[in-house]
């Protein structure tokens, strides 16, 4: 009876950090969408944004700490019941598989540096866009590739990639990434395969890629950080 009571307690708390987390997400991303440019002028512009980074911070910092804290709990209601602890161990493999907690392993580092193109009349056309990103994931997940990140944000089942209209950045998981700066791509997997598939000639030959210099490094220790945004599920149930 106690075991049964003791298992109904951490799923009322694993359900409320749950909600807390939501919640706290939902307000921040609330406060983002309120800023437009015709109510706000540059000057207050950047200071809200300043002040939402500030507070992104803190809202990622009492995550952690919620996250931790529950970590906790699963481990104590896992200590002496096999079967807590299996299901323990297929939480850990999904939030691995999820991108919900920061990971390393060996794996392969992918630099991609814009070339001078200074003198060049076609230079809007030789700057990478969300296509070749794609692509670039494409081609390490068919080698076999665990996790994978582009300038450390985590690429998971619901990371959007997309170029904006005049293609001055491309937008990752929310955030922008400049296609005329240096682009570092991390992907831990058997580092030989991942190696190979890069290195192969024209594998990345693909549209704008030959404009970008591109330097491979093998590592035994990559770290990828996790996903940094809540997954949603508003139409997506199972089969019963």
């Amino acid at each position: 009876m106690k075991k049964y009571i003791s298992q109904i307690l951490v799923a009322c708390v694993c359900a409320l950090l749950g909600f807390l987390l939501a919640y706290q997400f939902k307000l921040l991303s609330d406060k983002e969408k309120a800023i437009t440019p015709n109510n706000y002028n540059q000057v207050d512009i950047t200071a809200e944004i300043e002040q939402l980074k500030k507070e992104k911070s803190e809202v990622e910092k009492k995550n952690n700490e919620l996250l931790n804290q529950l970590k906790k709990y699963e481990d104590a209601a896992a200590d002496n019941n096999d079967l807590t602890k299996e299901l323990k161990k297929q939480l850990d493999d999904t939030r691995l598989i999820m991108g919900n907690v920061d990971v390393e392993g060996p794996g392969i580092i992918i630099y991609l540096n814009p070339k001078n193109s200074v003198f060049s009349s076609n230079a809007s056309n030789q700057y990478i866009t969300d296509n070749e990103l794609v692509y670039i994931i494409n081609e390490l997940n068919f080698s076999g590739a665990e996790a994978i990140s582009i300038n450390d944000k985590r690429v998971s089942i619901q990371t959007g990639i997309k170029s904006s209209s005049n293609n001055n950045f491309i937008e990752i998981n929310g955030e922008k990434v400049s296609p005329r700066e240096r682009i570092v791509i991390k992907a831990i997997g058997n580092k030989g395969d991942l190696y190979g598939m890069m290195n192969f000639p024209g594998a990345l030959d693909f549209q704008a890629l030959p404009y970008y210099d591109k330097k491979f490094e093998q590592s035994d220790s990559i770290k990828i950080p996790k996903f940094n945004r809540t997954y949603k599920y508003d139409y997506l149930k199972p089969v019963k």
